[in-house]
């Protein structure tokens, strides 16, 4: 049975952490689906998803040290 857990949009794409049970999750991206996550590579991929869209929004700048 699948929990759903906490949700949003970014930039036009939903963002979903959903849990199975105890250590296991699925994180979905617009059409992006990650799942049998434990609770370290679901926080990761959820951080990811998050920081991207703000990316795409014009939100974050990602260019690395020193990149015009």
């Amino acid at each position: 049975m699948s929990k759903a857990c906490w949700s949003t949009e970014i930039a036009g794409f939903a963002i979903k952490l959903s849990q199975q049970g105890c250590d296991r999750f699925t994180v979905t991206y617009g059409k992006q689906i990650e799942s049998k996550r434990s609770y370290a590579q679901a926080a990761a991929s959820l951080g990811e998803a998050i920081m991207h869209a703000l990316v795409c929004e014009d939100r974050l700048d990602n260019r690395q040290k020193g990149e015009r």
